[in-house]
């Protein structure tokens, strides 16, 4: 390659992203060689295979893109986020592996910043995304057709041509593993720390020892959907993704206010009733959760040889209570790194952005 030939492709616009392909939502960081602003997206973890045909219904209205998104490669369309939710009724694919989805999400992802930041049809992309432990082996195939997908797929603005010039894969939970290795510094190297990642759909494990993490990490479909799934089945008409901020809201005590926009009854009377009924199902959830939870803990993170155990991830902030108590005779550390800039955290996610915003600092200091 001439240098000149060098220099026209280096050119183009670099796209520098962070994913997190959370069963709840997918979460984005992003800045471009362009601007030296570090942004976030965040988008509904719905996609479908839809027909040709009906992207080309009209649309009334104006919206963001993120809330607009299809994508059409290899000869099939995928509607992704809040319109594949709102529109063509997607569920969430808990049953799928992760990185099934992923490259539909990544494409759309990719797709709502060019149009947030005006990149054009041609740019190149620097990606990180994070996989569970147990799905870690899956990420050659994934980098393998994510680059061939992103040379050329059609859009709701047309074609986009993305040249993939760097990709990384770590598991979930690296990016608070990463802040706290900064934070301690050589110190980490004579700590055994235990890095439990608790999230919507997962639970995750990693162990380090002495500074180096063991790369058989262990997942399993513990996840806040078995709490919801079991409330679900104590009461009537309630469904995982109405009641899931709804419970994180109401917190340990259980309160009863935020469960008020939960209930389906008209009559004050049978209004209680349901909001009692709500409250109980949720406190027995919680318990039976709690149980079945840190017994799957026990045999992946062995007190006997952990120092430390650093948790992460909305669901185990939502238990922190019970997972304290459950380790009391360990040190338990919580929110290592999420301390993230208000200007970045633009939809008030908190700590869980926690994790994909420190693997974002840390690819983009390899890019740059």
């Amino acid at each position: 390659m001439s240098k000149n030939t060098q220099q026209k492709n280096n050119s183009s616009p670099l796209l520098i992203l962070a994913l997190d392909f959370g069963g709840s939502s997918t979460k984005g960081i992003y800045s471009t060689s362009m601007r030296n602003q570090t942004a976030s997206l965040v988008m509904e973890p719905e996609v479908v295979k839809i027909s040709n045909d009906s992207v080309a219904s009209e649309v009334l209205g104006a919206t963001e893109p993120e809330n607009a998104a299809w994508i059409n490669y290899m000869g099939e369309t995928f509607a992704v986020g809040y319109l594949a939710k709102r529109k063509y009724y997607a569920n969430q694919g808990l049953q799928e592996l992760k990185y099934e989805r992923a490259i539909a999400k990544t494409l759309a992802f990719v797709w709502a910043i060019s149009e947030k930041l005006q990149l054009g049809q041609k740019f190149r992309l620097a990606l990180i995304c994070l996989l569970p432990p147990g799905e870690f082996e899956n990420r050659h195939s994934f980098h393998r057709n994510l680059q061939a997908i992103l040379a050329g797929f059609i859009t709701p603005t047309g074609k986009i041509q993305v040249k993939l010039t760097e990709f990384k894969c770590l598991p979930e939970g690296a990016g608070i593993y990463l802040a706290y290795q900064k934070k301690l510094g050589q110190q980490i190297k004579t700590k055994t720390i235990g890095l439990v990642m608790v999230g919507y759909r997962n639970a995750s494990v990693l162990i380090s020892d002495k500074g180096i993490v063991a790369p058989d990490g262990k997942t399993s479909e513990l996840g806040m959907i078995r709490l919801l799934e079991k409330v679900v089945a104590r009461t009537s008409g309630q469904n995982p993704s109405q009641l899931a901020p709804a419970v994180v809201t109401a917190g340990s005590d259980i309160s009863t206010t935020p469960l008020t926009k939960l209930l389906k009854s008209t009559s004050n009377i049978n209004k209680r009733h349901e909001l009692m009924q709500i409250q109980a199902s949720i406190k027995f959830a919680r318990n039976e959760y709690a149980a079945v939870l840190t017994n799957w803990l026990d045999q992946v993170v062995p007190r006997s040889i952990v120092s430390e155990i650093l948790f992460c991830g909305g669901t185990a902030d939502y238990m922190r209570r019970e997972l304290n108590s459950h380790y009391s005779g360990t040190s338990c550390l919580w929110g290592v790194g999420a301390n993230i800039p208000t200007q970045v955290d633009s939809f008030g996610l908190g700590s869980r952005l926690a994790d994909v915003y420190n693997v974002f600092l840390y690819f983009s200091q390899q890019v740059s």
